[in-house]
């Protein structure tokens, strides 16, 4: 029996797909990614070398950036948080202020992104709101920079909006566009036209603009991984942090 042999465009696209293929994974090998490095959720476990509160710490989450090791410990409960750089045993540890307020942290409170300088964020949940606490690397320990930040909206993320070579923080927060105009922030709950914006501000707390208000979190672009541009940016509501 003959076997019937592959047209030769067939042959020579195979061939280019597979040096195409083999080309991009020694290009991420070398070069890496710009991208924040993912969060896989994972049981937690125990870091029975460093303590949170009367017990041992769990290990909540861990990812790895700029090729350091990056983990968040916490309590059984979630409480008395730790972020910890490096190996396992003997590496930097810092405390988390999130928790000192009540805040519980869970898998999904650790993101990082890759920088000039290693930038994580510490969220979790509170009142209904999300509440996150930014920290840099600087030397050979975290440091807490900008305070606690809060997004009545949903979401805290990091984000490199405008390709300054650090993220910034993205908070979602309520706004209104009713009769005083778009984006105007929510008084005593009473909004005639609901919905929400995305606030961007320096890793220190400085402003950098906010996006216009849509209707609901969905429609904010990669919700709740929440992605904005440089140009999505206009104008803050001037009423938005005194609501």
């Amino acid at each position: 029996m003959t076997r019937a042999t592959p047209p030769r465009g067939v042959v020579v696209t195979v061939v280019v797909a597979c040096v195409l293929a083999v080309g991009a994974q020694i290009a991420a090998a070398l070069w890496g990614s710009a991208a924040p490095d993912p969060v896989q959720p994972e049981p937690p476990r125990a870091a029975h070398d460093v303590g949170c509160g009367s017990g041992p710490c769990r290990v909540l989450a861990s990812t790895v950036v700029n090729g350091m090791p990056v983990e968040l410990l916490a309590d059984r409960d979630g409480g008395h948080g730790r972020l910890r750089a490096g190996a396992p045993s003997g590496g930097a540890v810092t405390e988390v202020t999130l928790t000192e307020q009540g805040i519980r942290l869970h898998h999904d409170s650790l993101r990082c992104a890759r920088s000039a300088t290693p930038v994580c964020l510490v969220r979790g949940s509170h009142n209904g709101e999300v509440a996150g606490e930014v920290h840099t690397w600087r030397g050979d320990a975290w440091r807490a920079v900008g305070g606690i930040r809060f997004a009545d909206g949903g979401a805290v993320v990091l984000d490199d909006v405008v390709d300054s070579g650090l993220p910034e923080v993205v908070l979602v927060r309520r706004a209104c566009a009713g009769e005083t105009g778009p984006g105007h922030s929510p008084r005593d709950g009473v909004c005639s036209d609901p919905g929400v914006l995305a606030q961007v501000v320096t890793l220190d707390g400085g402003s950098v603009g906010c996006t216009r208000p849509v209707g609901s979190p969905g429609d904010l672009r990669g919700w709740p991984e929440v992605d904005v541009t440089e140009g999505d940016l206009t104008a803050c509501p001037a009423d938005l942090d005194a609501s």
